[in-house]
């Protein structure tokens, strides 16, 4: 069973000592009771105060096959029940939960469960160490938004509140990197006429937007999207560059419509999908989480069922892939890169957005594959300990990332 993202990023924040929300206390609290032999709290806490016994769980099982992962854990669980909790200090160890009563292995600044190279290679002599000039930040909530009439709110430097009143509709920067449309009922008050806002992410950041029709957007690094102050026309169309995963509000007397640009047109009633539109991406994808929706490019037309995606290349080609991984492509979302057999380039596509940083190969490109998750809010070097060995080398000066064979 795959793991339960909420329940994950709530342990995590508790492994690292991190404040707790009431409702994420009492997640927490249930998540442990649920578990009335204690192993749950065994683990857990043997992670947050025994560094040394998770990177020797984690050199352990990097020699494992992929898909024993889940069963070697498992029947790990009842030789530390006995463990009492404690509270200690805290580390610079991260922890990753499984939900289904099994709590993985986690390596040195994050919680990278394994990787697979694509053509293995007898042992060979141990890693050099990653080469580090300086170090790099994860990205966080940071956009600007565009109004209509031209003025730039940087929404990382601005309050929560009200940011701009617009006709009728108040647009409020909320909490934890939100920015809401509400419609106010008042009077003879009209709404701005064919007026667009554009929400925009840098390398290194992202947002989500609740539009005004109350569909959710949640916006990836290096992105834009352009949408109407008020829906006020026969259907509900924005405009998206880069990548979103689109929660849509059901109104089936008016479709809602994502171009994409230079892309395909989605179309859709009452949904949740994801569309990866990155022009230095290969490929332009829409996946489908639920309900349907129809993608469309010239005379081309896919209708999706979930877990279908599409894949429109460089050449105009409409392609339909299902039963795709959608905890891979939506990951993101929640917090985490899923590599899923992802090429080396691959992998330094989605670090180099997240973290703004330009990644230079070296000779030959090493044909590996990645395989795991590892959380997106951890320093650049730890990821990049996750993803060494003895194929594949890294040095980081700068913003700049240096990979050799």
């Amino acid at each position: 069973m795959e793991p339960s993202p909420d329940i994950e990023l709530i342990v995590l924040k508790y492994v690292r000592d991190r404040s707790l929300s009431s409702d994420e206390t009492a997640r927490l609290r249930r998540w442990l009771a649920e578990s009335p032999d204690g192993d749950r709290m065994a683990l857990v806490e043997r992670m947050k105060t025994d560094p040394d016994w998770i990177q020797a769980e984690l050199l352990r099982m990097q020699n494992v096959r992929t898909e024993a992962i889940w069963s070697k854990i498992e029947t790990r669980i009842k030789p530390f029940a006995s463990i009492p909790p404690t509270l200690q200090t805290r580390r610079r160890w991260w922890a990753y939960t499984a939900a289904a009563s099994i709590i993985t292995v986690v390596c040195v600044g994050g919680a990278w469960l394994w990787y697979k190279r694509s053509h293995p290679t007898p042992p060979t002599a141990a890693v050099a160490p990653l080469a580090l000039s300086t170090d790099v930040k994860p990205g966080g909530n940071k956009a600007i938004l565009t109004l209509a009439d031209g003025r730039q709110i940087d929404l990382d430097k601005t309050a929560n509140g009200v940011v701009a009143d617009q006709g009728t509709t108040k647009v409020a920067k909320l909490s934890d990197g939100q920015l809401a449309y509400n419609k106010e009922k008042t009077g003879d008050a009209q709404p701005l006429a064919l007026a667009y806002n554009s929400l925009s992410t840098p390398r290194a950041g992202q947002f989500t937007v609740v539009l005004p029709d109350g569909s959710r957007v949640w916006l990836n690094n290096a992105s834009v999207l352009r949408y109407p102050v008020a829906f006020t026309g026969p259907d509900r169309t924005v405009e998206l560059t880069g990548e979103a995963y689109f929660e849509v509000a059901r109104d089936a007397a008016h479709p809602f419509r994502v171009k994409v640009q230079g892309g395909a047109t989605v179309e859709v009633l009452g949904t949740s999908f994801n569309i990866m539109a990155y022009s230095d991406e290969p490929t332009e994808r829409t996946t489908l989480i639920d309900g349907t929706i129809r993608v469309t490019r010239n005379n081309q037309s896919a209708l999706l069922k979930p877990g279908d995606q599409t894949a429109l290349d460089a050449s105009g080609s409409l392609k339909v892939t299902p039963d795709v991984n959608v905890q891979e492509v939506i990951a993101w979302k929640n917090g985490y890169f899923h590599f899923d057999h992802a090429s080396l380039q691959t992998a330094m596509r989605q670090l180099a957005r997240w973290y703004d940083i330009d990644v230079v190969y070296q000779g030959q490109t090493p044909d590996h594959e990645f395989v795991g998750r590892i959380q997106r809010d951890l320093p650049l070097s730890d990821i990049l300990r996750g993803l060494e060995n003895d194929q594949v080398h890294f040095k980081l000066e700068g913003r700049k990332l240096l990979v050799t064979p």
